[in-house]
């Protein structure tokens, strides 16, 4: 049985990411040589085992998110540098 096959009678959600091009292109190779599979199946079947992994290594599923989370990149911490941490002392 494959178990790509695109289930039409779950309510589905689009959503738009970005992915490296070799990635990409390696997807659409893997969809088009395997029968009955599309990329949409693919995708899925592949975030459902990452997921089931995750929640293995998490030991149980994760909890429901306490807020949306923002959209685009997450924003890193920048670190003031050292020289801003430092006090002169005078004698």
């Amino acid at each position: 049985m494959n178990r790509f096959i695109y289930l039409r009678s779950q309510k589905r959600q689009r959503m738009t990411v970005s992915l490296p091009t070799d990635l990409l292109e390696r997807m659409r190779d893997a969809a088009y040589w395997t029968s009955g599979t599309t990329m949409a199946g693919l995708i899925s079947s592949a975030m459902e085992d990452l997921l089931n992994n995750l929640e293995s290594q998490n030991g149980r599923p994760f909890s429901p998110r306490l807020q949306d989370l923002k959209p685009g990149r997450p924003r890193t911490n920048k670190q003031r540098p050292v020289s801003e941490d430092i006090q002169s002392v005078s004698n």
